[in-house]
């Protein structure tokens, strides 16, 4: 009997040294664990530091070798000028040798050139390591609106590109409802008009394309519905109504003009071109 009862002791207090033993091996295991993320988390908060360092190291780096004497400008280049010349434009810019390359402001190079009315957009391209870039696109006289005794030279958008005296060989737009007496340069016409332009500028692309453009000396675009060409030197004025179906219009205008040589009158190229034909009535005018 005292032995059993010896013997089940010895099992519960076998049982308890390793319950005891269990929990500390845990605990050990825990403050172990612990101790493990500390280091990794110091370890991380280490490596970012480190990385920060390094990347402000890098930056500033880029930032010294930029503003260096490297990268200077020695050389402006200007494409896409015809008007304008290369050193009107460079002035235009206010880009100078010498200046850092990465201390130029391309939004303020492009707004300082837009200022004049001949330019209509600019790129700028920093070509390493010296060089700057100027590509720009140019507007050009097209179109002549006389105001008492000078003329609004206008790009085919409406654009005033100039004011002058003197007469260019390039057509005269009349019958306008835009007020140029207050128009200045780089302005626009009234948008009444510029919706006009574009039948203009179709009516002339047409007469590009039949090689009869040098004959034109006027448009007429006060009535939308009857636009009206002055063939000037020929003594004729062509009617092209609202500006449909232009390619067979001056298909016949072109012959007339051929046809009646040393004759004044009227195109009436304003037809129905389904019902009518194109006619000529000799007339003065």
């Amino acid at each position: 009997m005292k032995n059993t009862m010896d013997k089940k002791t010895s099992k519960k207090s076998k049982k308890s040294r390793m319950a005891v033993n269990s929990t500390a091996s845990q605990k050990a295991y825990k403050q172990l664990k612990n101790q493990n993320l500390k280091q990794e988390k110091k370890d991380s908060r280490n490596h970012v530091i480190k990385t920060i360092f390094m990347l402000v190291l890098f930056l500033v780096a880029i930032v010294l070798v930029c503003m260096s004497g490297a990268f200077s400008v020695s050389e402006i280049i200007v494409e896409g000028n015809d008007a304008i010349s290369k050193e009107q434009m460079i002035s235009f810019s206010g880009i100078e040798k010498g200046t850092n390359l990465f201390a130029i402001s391309k939004e303020n190079v492009v707004s300082k050139m837009k200022e004049n009315p001949y330019i209509d957009s600019v790129e700028i391209r920093r070509c390493l390591p010296n060089k700057i870039k100027l590509v720009v696109k140019e507007r050009k006289i097209e179109y002549a609106l006389p105001l008492a005794n000078s003329y609004i030279y206008v790009n085919r958008e409406g654009y005033v590109l100039r004011i002058s005296n003197e007469l260019s060989q390039v057509p005269q737009i009349i019958g306008f409802s835009t007020d140029l007496t207050n128009l200045k340069e780089n302005q626009q016409l009234e948008q009444v008009d510029l919706d006009k332009m574009r039948c203009v500028e179709k009516i002339m692309q047409t007469a590009i394309h039949y090689k009869i453009q040098d004959l034109i000396s006027k448009i007429d675009i006060s009535n939308e519905k009857d636009y009206a060409i002055y063939f000037e030197t020929e003594g004729k004025i062509a009617y092209l109504g609202e500006g449909m179906e232009l390619n067979t219009r001056f298909l016949y205008i072109k012959a007339i003009l051929k046809e009646q040589q040393g004759k004044t009158g009227k195109i009436f190229a304003n037809v129905d071109l389904n019902a009518e034909w194109v006619y000529f009535s000799e007339e003065s005018i």
